[in-house]
C-alpha cells in the first residue's frame, strides 16, 4: 500500500540537488524490505481509553472550571481529584488557531512555544514568557542548536505539490535562510510530522510523503489507490544535509517523539486511514467510526532502538475514534507520558494525558484531564523539565467548533505538571 510496491524500478531513488553550498542526498539507506512491508498493526492495548480511571468524563461544566483554575483532575481508582499546577496563559497570536503549537527546549534550558505568527520564549521554565514575531518564512517545525541557531523543517508549495524544505535561523526566528530541499518521490508529495535534536546535536524528522487519490461514488469519497506515510530523516551537519532513514508506516501522520531512559525513541503519530482491500466489512462499527469510509482515527505508538534506522511495534494506544493527534514526553524513571487529544467524545473536547510506567509497554487505567475546548482538534506540546516537571502547551478555544469561529480566539495555556508516583 505504499509506493515502493508501485514503482519497483524506483527501489533504488537517490536525489542529489545543489541548494547554495549545501547538497542533499535523500533515500540511499533503504532496503527492499523495510520499504514493501509496513510493520504489523497490533490492535490490542492493554487498557481502553473511553473510561479510563473507572469513572465517566467530568461534565463541561467542570472541565471548564479546571480549565479556568490552578489545577487539573485526574481519575484513578474510581476517585476524581484535583491536582494543583502552574498554569500560564501565554501571549495572544491573533493568527494561531487551536493546533498551531510546538514547544522546544533549547540546550541551554530557554523554552520556545512557536505559535503561527509569534515565538514565545520563557526562561524560567514557563513561568514568565515573552514574545517576538515570526519572521517571514518561518512556518514550520523547528529545533535549537548549541550555539543557538534554529533549524526549520518545513513545507513549500501548494497541496499534492508540496515538498519539504530546510532553514536556519541566527536570530531566534527574526530571520530564515534556506539551507536545502528534500524532494519527494515522484508523483509524491511531502509534509512535516516532527522534529527532534538528540544530546549528540544530531537532528531526526519524520516526514510524509502521500501519493493518495480518492474518487467521489454517490457523494461520498471513497479511496481510490496510493497510500503515504511517515519517513525518518537524518542530520549530523546541524540540518544541511539529511539521509533518508527508514520508513515507519503507512497512513500515519503528525504527532512527536522522545528519547527513553534506556535510549529507546518513542515515537507517537496519527493512525488515520480508509477502507482497504481486506478489511473486514464492518471494521467501521467496530471502531465506532463516525465518518463514513474512514475505520481508524486513532493515536498509535512505535518504537526505535537505533535512533531512528528501524522501526518496531507498530501498536494502537487510544481505543476512541478521534482521539487523534499524541504527543509524548519521556521522564527519567521510565514513566511515559502520552498527551492526545478527544474530538468526538466521550465528553467533551480536550486535552488528556495517558500514563505508562515501563517506557510505553502498557498503559495505566488512569487519566488527567489538562484542558477544556469547544474546538475538537485542539493540540498540545511538552518539553521535559528539571526533576521530571513537565511543561506542557495546550491549545483551545471557547467561541465555537469551526476555523472561522476559533480565528482571534485561541488560547494557549502553559501549564507545569508532574504525575503521581
Amino acid at each position: 500500500m505504499n509506493w515502493w510496491k508501485d514503482n519497483r524500478t524506483m527501489k533504488q531513488f537517490f536525489v542529489f540537488t545543489l541548494v547554495g553550498d549545501c547538497l542533499i542526498l535523500c533515500g540511499a539507506s533503504l532496503s527492499p524490505v523495510e520499504a514493501d512491508m509496513p510493520m504489523k498493526v497490533i490492535t490490542q492495548p492493554n487498557v481502553k481509553t473511553d473510561r479510563l480511571g473507572g469513572i465517566d468524563v467530568p461534565t463541561a461544566t467542570v472541565l471548564k472550571k479546571m480549565h479556568e483554575g490552578q489545577y487539573i483532575l485526574h481519575a484513578d481508582a474510581g476517585k476524581l481529584t484535583e491536582v494543583p499546577v502552574e498554569k500560564v496563559l501565554l501571549l495572544h497570536d491573533a493568527e494561531a488557531n487551536p493546533q498551531s503549537i510546538q514547544l522546544v527546549k533549547a540546550p541551554d534550558g530557554t523554552v520556545y512555544a512557536n505559535l503561527a505568527s509569534i515565538i514565545c520564549k520563557s526562561t524560567d521554565g514557563g513561568r514568565k514568557w515573552t514574545s517576538h514575531k515570526l519572521g517571514t518564512g518561518g512556518s514550520g517545525f523547528f529545533e535549537v542548536l548549541g550555539d543557538g541557531r534554529f533549524v526549520l523543517i518545513g513545507s513549500e508549495g501548494e497541496h499534492s505539490r508540496t515538498h519539504v524544505v530546510i532553514k536556519r535561523s541566527q536570530d531566534a526566528g527574526h530571520t530564515w535562510r534556506k539551507l536545502a530541499d528534500i524532494l519527494n518521490p515522484p508523483n509524491h508529495w511531502g509534509g512535516v510530522s516532527w522534529i527532534k535534536r538528540l544530546k549528540d546535536g544530531t537532528l531526526l524528522a519524520g516526514i510524509n510523503h502521500a501519493n493518495h487519490a480518492f474518487e467521489n461514488v454517490d457523494g461520498r469519497l471513497k479511496y481510490k489507490s496510493g497510500s503515504g506515510g511517515v519517513w525518518s530523516y537524518r542530520s549530523k551537519d546541524q540540518g544541511r544535509t539529511w539521509t533518508r532513514l527508514a520508513f515507519i508506516h503507512d497512513w500515519t501522520s503528525e504527532g512527536g517523539v522522545s528519547v527513553t531512559p534506556s535510549g529507546r525513541l518513542a515515537a507517537a503519530l496519527r493512525y488515520q486511514r480508509p477502507m482497504i482491500e481486506g478489511d473486514p466489512p464492518d471494521l467501521e462499527k467496530q471502531n465506532r467510526s463516525i465518518s463514513p469510509g474512514w475505520p481508524w482515527k486513532n493515536v498509535f505508538l512505535v518504537d526505535s532502538h537505533d535512533m531512528g534506522r528501524t522501526w518496531k511495534n507498530f501498536r494502537q494506544l487510544t481505543t476512541v475514534f478521534g482521539q487523534t493527534r499524541g504527543y509524548p514526553v519521556a521522564l527519567s524513571d521510565g514513566t511515559v507520558v502520552v498527551i492526545h487529544d478527544t474530538r468526538y467524545g466521550p465528553g467533551s473536547p480536550g486535552s488528556r494525558a495517558m500514563i505508562s510506567r515501563d517506557e510505553g509497554k502498557t498503559w495505566q487505567d488512569e487519566v488527567y484531564y489538562l484542558a477544556f475546548t469547544t474546538f475538537t482538534g485542539s493540540y498540545n506540546s511538552s518539553v521535559l523539565l528539571d526533576d521530571d516537571l513537565i511543561l506542557t502547551i495546550t491549545g483551545s478555544s471557547q467561541a465555537g467548533n469551526s476555523w472561522q469561529a476559533v480565528k482571534d480566539h485561541t488560547d494557549f495555556f502553559a501549564i507545569r505538571w508532574k504525575p503521581k508516583k
